[in-house]
């Protein structure tokens, strides 16, 4: 099944999320919990780390993080303000403040070369241009010292009939799901010299997604 095409405008996409803000979190429960549970899971989160967490959302995988993480210091970024001031009001009652919040883009990265043990991206990478994947694969990779390790999830086309209607709805009303649709993108990481990688596919109430993790040599 083709990857559906789509254009990468950064206004249009904080418009769409800045309207699904307030009820981003409703649909995270219902459709990508499980998938939260197998980020963490392949992430690894034992001892001190420098971690990056890519299109931080309303924050609740972030929260998480940094929690689990809390010998280390997190990093989120992510470039809709409403959803990252609702991560900020997820975080205030942490006391540990080894973390920041702020507004960033996945194409050009604010960090130097070997700078993390940990870069984790759920759910971007399918509301991008399909030829953009390597591009930010590689900036991943970049800011990854050697040795660390990249988990990216993202929506996928599944097997079943309904996992299927994911993809027609993607295709006919894209708006609807804020531009995001099926991708599969194991080979791009393969092109960008990543390792020992694992993926598994997970549904949760008929959406299917991916979940890979991979290293960096």
């Amino acid at each position: 099944m083709d990857i559906i095409e789509r254009k990468f405008v950064p206004e249009i996409v904080i418009k769409d999320y800045s309207k699904v803000a307030w009820v981003y979190d409703i649909w995270s429960l219902l459709t990508e919990s499980r998938t939260a549970e197998k980020v963490l899971e392949f992430a690894e989160l034992i001892g001190n780390k420098q971690i990056l967490d890519v299109a931080v959302g309303t924050g609740m995988l972030f929260k998480k993080i940094v929690l689990l993480n809390s010998d280390g210091f997190t990093v989120g970024i992510d470039i809709s303000p409403p959803m990252l001031e609702h991560a900020k009001k997820r975080l205030l009652g942490i006391k540990n403040k080894n973390f920041i919040l702020k507004e960033g883009s996945a194409y050009n990265l604010q960090y130097s070369d070997n700078h993390f043990d940990l870069v984790i991206n759920n759910y971007m990478l399918d509301l991008l241009p399909e030829e953009d994947f390597v591009k930010i694969l590689r900036e991943f990779h970049r800011v990854l010292k050697p040795g660390g390790r990249l988990v990216v999830s993202s929506m996928a086309t599944g097997s079943k009939w309904n996992n299927k209607l994911w993809y027609k709805i993607s295709r006919s009303f894209p708006r609807l799901m804020t531009n995001c649709r099926p991708i599969s993108i194991e080979k791009y990481i393969r092109e960008c010299a990543f390792d020992n990688i694992k993926s598994v596919y997970i549904t949760q109430n008929t959406f299917p997604s991916e979940v890979i993790k991979a290293d960096k040599n």
